[in-house]
């Protein structure tokens, strides 16, 4: 059987939706699939697809004020509905918590069954709008891809035998090691905003008392970075904190980092902390992240109470203190390159989708 599928991302942007959804893409037309890749919004593509892969943008931006904001959406529904039906797929695939529901609204009536998985923390507080739009729309999708149990027990609480759940995790992109000298700094990479935590990081590192030839860098920006840059400055740390902003080599700077560390209050699938487990980084994260299905505390990483910043700090120096350790920790941790391999992954997504459509 051909297997046509239609991929539907809110953008190309750097973003976790979008590097799962391109992973994706990629596996999936190495697998002879047809597929069609539809960004929601057009512009900045920073994630590169397969060049056997249709890809598909609107031609229209998003506008300021109320009115430049209905049409966008109205325009963005009509431009998902028209280019999915003119494709003509098997499967529809979507990520994201507020993209699913407009993904569902766009194709309401026709004959193609919507996959989707969000990709926040369960528990999340969205808006009343997008809790609406998901317990009217969710029960309307073809089947929902849950990245840990625990997302997968919060739909089960909340939509009961509405959904059909299934759990896969987040296919990891193939990550590069390269042969390059450890550097004594650590590593935090993602988006600057408040659930992403990099306050409680600073915070912690801030405390350290030797931190000799150590050095802290954030890659990624977001609408914290000014709030913190200004906290570094009034800790004297500006010889000892980097912000980096957008890295397109994330390989070579996990490579040559030392600690990797993922403050986040909120996160649905920690990608970036998997990608650096990946590459061989001893990695540091709080417990109120789904880790269990991906970390045992000593064994291949850290977990550190959540919000405990005292914690975090002496664990930060223990590793620092300890390169054995680090090089024990950080091999344990390369494994999950295995478990999130992409073909693994990929099947079992292709699978849970076909298998309903037979």
């Amino acid at each position: 059987m051909n297997k046509n599928i239609c991929i539907v991302s809110p953008s190309l942007k750097m973003g976790g939706i979008e590097r799962a959804l391109s992973v994706l893409a990629d596996y999936f037309v190495q697998q002879d699939c047809e597929v069609t890749f539809i960004s929601a919004q057009g512009g900045e593509k920073f994630y590169p697809l397969d060049e056997k892969v249709l890809f598909f943008e609107p031609n229209f931006k998003r506008k300021g004020g109320i009115h430049g904001k209905i049409f966008f959406y109205f325009s963005m529904l009509l431009f998902i509905r028209k280019t999915v039906k003119n494709q003509n797929p098997d499967v529809v695939l979507s990520f994201g918590d507020a993209f699913n529901p407009l993904v569902l609204l766009a194709l309401l009536g026709t004959k193609f069954p919507v996959y989707i998985s969000d990709r926040t923390s369960p528990d999340f507080p969205f808006n009343s709008f997008i809790k609406f739009g998901k317990k009217w729309l969710y029960p309307k999708s073809a089947g929902f891809i849950a990245q840990t149990k625990r997302a997968a027990d919060y739909k089960i609480k909340h939509f009961g035998d509405k959904l059909n759940i299934t759990i896969i995790p987040n296919a990891l992109k193939k990550m590069i090691r390269y042969d390059v000298p450890e550097q004594h700094q650590i590593l935090c990479a993602g988006r600057l905003s408040f659930e992403k935590g990099p306050d409680r990081l600073l915070n912690a590192f801030s405390k350290i008392n030797d931190k000799a030839d150590w050095k802290l860098i954030f890659a990624g920006n977001g609408p914290m970075q000014k709030e913190l840059e200004k906290r570094v400055q009034e800790l004297g740390l500006t010889n000892k904190v980097s912000f980096l902003g957008n890295v397109n080599n994330i390989d070579k700077l996990m490579s040559e980092s030392a600690i990797f560390i993922l403050p986040s209050r909120l996160e649905g699938f920690p990608n970036a902390l998997c990608e650096a487990m990946a590459i061989g980084m001893p990695s540091i994260c709080f417990d109120c992240l789904a880790t269990e299905d991906l970390m045992e505390h000593q064994k291949n990483g850290f977990v550190v109470k959540e919000n405990d910043i005292e914690g975090l700090t002496e664990t930060i120096e223990m590793l620092m203190k300890d390169s054995v350790l680090r090089k024990e920790i950080g091999n344990n941790a390369k494994t999950i390159a295995q478990k999130l391999d992409a073909s693994l992954i990929g099947n079992q997504i292709l699978d849970f989708m076909y298998k309903q459509t037979k």
